[in-house]
């Protein structure tokens, strides 16, 4: 399984809202990344994207947990956003060049693109889960998987 730590920030029903969390690097910064004390660092510095995950050890808003999804599923999740779209595309190019020529091929090509944006919509993504309570020592730096 592929892990992070992550901190809940919100909790509705069976689902967890996370912020994904990262290593404390040096101590200095509280792992928000190199620069981060410096005025350009705080200047720029964006609030951390929040994701749904399955609360399946029923965490509660501030708890540090471990937040995995299946080996492969990262693999599979980005061949099907990016594969689908791009095999639509290709296809609705070809048979759009088929039956009109090139402004046919480009028509399709975009209706072949929105079709398999559509599709991927529709398709029921796998989503992470919260598999246990962790904390930062329980991370390495270099690797950001749990040891």
């Amino acid at each position: 399984m592929s892990e992070t730590l992550a901190r809940v920030v919100r909790v509705e029903g069976e689902s967890a809202w996370v912020e994904v969390e990262a290593p404390t690097s040096c101590g200095a910064c509280g792992g928000r990344g190199c620069g981060s004390s410096s005025v350009f660092g705080q200047l720029f510095r964006v609030r951390p994207a929040s994701y749904p995950v399955h609360n399946a050890i029923a965490a509660q808003v501030g708890d540090s947990v471990i937040v995995a999804v299946a080996e492969g599923e990262l693999l599979r999740s980005a061949l099907r956003g990016y594969g689908v779209p791009l095999l639509a595309l290709l296809l609705g190019a070809l048979v759009g060049s088929t039956l009109a020529g090139e402004l046919g091929s480009i028509v399709g090509a975009l209706l072949g693109l929105a079709l398999g944006a559509v599709t991927i919509r529709r398709v029921a993504a796998v989503r992470p889960s919260i598999v246990r309570h962790g904390s930062a020592e329980d991370f390495s730096c270099s690797t950001n998987q749990a040891r």
